[in-house]
């Protein structure tokens, strides 16, 4: 196989989403793109899977595939394919679902690069393909004026944050004289220029994570936007974001000693912000924009701890969040957006019920659920790194995210809520329950996922 060949799960997710655009109009159904769009989607995974590892650069250098990349590309098409399936069941309201289905492939495909990048423009290029679609998603009802408000605050933030990262670059380059990951790695410690570097690249990604205090575009977005754009945006990107974090992490480090400490603050502002301010939502989708910049903070808090281990266990734990956050959002998308929406369905639909109990159980980070796993790798790498103030800040803001999770546990099964039911979809029971499936499963496989993504690494 060339080079060119290792690539196939990218170009089968371009495919898919000029596929997407015209599904619909040739099949004369509703869905049809999303549907074609999970099709290619889960056949990119597939390829990625049977591709495997090809540790060797391609075009230049600038492209590399190792068992981070493999694991990550696999995670994102996999996301997208379940999402799309539920897509093509529920679609997005009153819109068409077609054009969100290309963006949602498009933003995958971003994020697919992002994680083989080796190469600080190659890079830029893919935050804003993967960035760009959501940007849209995030203000698809253009006739509702809260989803624009909150749409253009996310672009202007992200935009200017951007710019902010591309500062960043701009002084690796001159530090080092290449833009290249091995040529940055290979140059002389610069001092405080390289910390002034390594801060402006991670403000940028920290916005893109919605990591405090560059989270602000976060709980309006998310308010004003669907729940199912909600559902994608907030999960797929934010997974690349980690992973590419966690591989600038370990090049910049040991260059910037102080850029671990820099995280650390980060990750303790998210995690306090992020719970603390998540308590008095009453909108599910303000409740999980406010979660996302705690569990953004318990992610940077693996990262904080400067080792192979703890780039690891970020990117685990991301992937530990990404699965049940996804799902409760898809819930919300047919239930409604309000904690009341969710009153007594576990007399209308029990299964959903149940199953969302899991995946906030998981979120959590109640055994045997994955995110019990995700949270006991990024605390066993931190303790490894001596922070255990940390730590134990941590598991107190674990204990207090219960509190609002469980009010969605406690409408859903002890309050009383309206009795009609909404119409069944096979496709997107069939997603919910793979979701729900995988939070349950997936810790069986924590450990030698871990240990891949630390060889790596």
């Amino acid at each position: 196989m060339t080079g060119v060949g290792w690539f196939i799960p990218e170009y089968l997710l371009l495919a898919g989403a000029l596929v997407a655009l015209f599904a619909e109009r040739i099949f004369r159904r509703e869905g049809a793109g999303a549907a074609a769009g999970a099709a290619f989607a889960a056949a990119a995974a597939i390829a990625a899977v049977a591709i495997g590892v090809r540790p060797a650069a391609f075009v230049g250098g600038v492209l590399e595939l190792d068992q981070v990349a493999v694991t990550v590309r696999v995670v994102l098409a996999a996301l997208a394919a379940v999402y799309l399936l539920w897509l093509s069941g529920r679609g997005m309201g009153p819109e068409r679902s077609r054009e969100a289905t290309a963006l949602v492939l498009l933003a995958t495909l971003g994020g697919m690069l992002m994680v083989a990048s080796r190469d600080l423009m190659v890079l830029f290029i893919s935050i804003e393909l993967a960035t760009m679609p959501a940007y849209v998603l995030m203000g698809y009802r253009r006739d509702d004026a809260r989803t624009l408000e909150g749409a253009l605050k996310y672009f202007l933030l992200s935009m200017t944050t951007s710019l902010v990262m591309l500062y960043g670059f701009s002084f690796l380059f001159g530090i080092s004289g290449s833009t290249s990951y091995a040529g940055i790695a290979a140059a002389p410690s610069a001092g405080l220029l390289g910390g002034f570097a390594a801060v402006f690249v991670f403000v940028g990604l920290f916005a893109k994570i919605s990591a405090a205090p560059f989270h602000y575009w976060a709980p309006d977005a998310y308010a004003g936007a669907p729940a199912a754009s909600v559902a994608f945006v907030s999960t797929v990107p934010k997974l690349a974001g980690a992973a590419v974090m966690a591989r600038l992490a370990a090049l910049l480090t040991p260059g910037v000693t102080a850029l671990p400490t820099v995280i650390a603050i980060a990750s303790l502002a998210s995690m306090l912000l992020g719970n603390l301010a998540a308590y008095p939502q009453s909108d599910v989708r303000r409740l999980m924009a406010y979660s996302g910049v705690a569990h953004t903070g318990y992610m940077l808090l693996a990262l904080s701890a400067g080792t192979p281990a703890g780039n690891a266990a970020a990117i685990l734990y991301t992937i530990a969040y990404a699965v049940p956050s996804m799902a409760i959002m898809l819930i919300a998308a047919e239930e409604g957006t309000s904690v009341d929406d969710f009153a007594g369905l576990v007399a209308r639909r029990p299964a959903v019920a149940w199953a969302a109990v899991v995946f906030l159980l998981s979120l959590v980070g109640v055994p045997p659920m994955v995110g019990m796993f995700g949270k006991l790798v990024v605390f066993t790498a931190t303790l490894g790194a001596g922070r255990l103030a940390l730590v134990l800040v941590a598991v107190v803001m674990s204990v207090v995210s219960a509190g609002y999770y469980f009010r969605i546990i406690r409408a859903a099964f002890f309050a009383e809520g309206r009795a009609e039911r909404i119409a069944f979809s096979l496709p997107a029971g069939i997603a919910v329950g793979m979701l729900a499936l995988v939070t349950l499963a997936l810790g069986a496989f924590t450990g030698p996922l871990l240990k891949v993504l630390t060889s790596a690494l």
